[in-house]
């Protein structure tokens, strides 16, 4: 190969490598976008107005009680279903019950949800039943189960707002002495558990 012929590819080379540098300098154009979320979870805040529901001394057989109370949803959800459980502590103060249950005794004649039932269909958790009978049992509070749910309230308890409930304690006269139980205290506790309504799709 004469001397042009080399000094010719030689140039060629070079202007191939020049080429290909130059196409990696080229600007462009370019965007970008963000987006964000935030998720806070909401809170169930059930209360129950007043704490102590009754509290009275000197009872004794045949006594009845009426009282009402209030559980109120202070949190940010709606509640869906609200569970009462029943527990009781009795003290036999003068050792002498010999194995009488008082909690065979203390019968609840009524318990009711005054907002979700009206005076002809009023809707009634507990007619009558036993505490004895009550503490095996698991009762739904809020739910509207009567014939005239389109005019009342539906189930469960919207945040901000509260169901109220009416109440019959009896000291039941059974007809014979029961000077066993005098002295004697029973201590009720009702415990009240709320949960979060149905799921929602945002």
């Amino acid at each position: 190969m004469g001397i042009k012929k080399t000094l010719g590819l030689g140039v060629a080379s070079a202007a191939l490598g020049l080429s290909l540098i130059g196409g990696g300098t080229f600007a462009y154009f370019s965007d970008t976008a963000q987006s964000t979320a935030t998720f806070a979870a909401g809170t169930l805040d059930l209360n129950s107005d007043p704490s102590v529901i009754v509290d009275i001394a000197n009872l004794k057989p045949g006594d009845t009680v009426l009282k009402s109370f209030k559980l109120k949803n202070d949190g940010t959800l709606d509640i869906g279903s609200i569970l009462l459980k029943t527990s009781t502590e009795i003290t036999d103060t003068l050792g002498d019950n010999n194995g009488v249950d008082l909690n065979k005794f203390i019968k609840v004649k009524f318990l009711k949800n005054v907002d979700k039932g009206t005076i002809i269909t009023p809707e009634l958790i507990v007619y009558e039943t036993t505490l004895a009978d009550l503490k095996n049992q698991t009762k739904e509070l809020v739910d509207n189960t009567g014939l005239d749910q389109l005019f009342t309230e539906p189930d469960g308890i919207k945040a901000g707002t509260s169901d109220t409930f009416a109440v019959q304690f009896e000291f039941v006269d059974s007809g014979e002495a029961q000077n066993y139980f005098q002295k004697d205290k029973l201590k009720l506790t009702w415990t009240f558990e709320a949960k979060q309504g149905p799921k929602t799709a945002y």
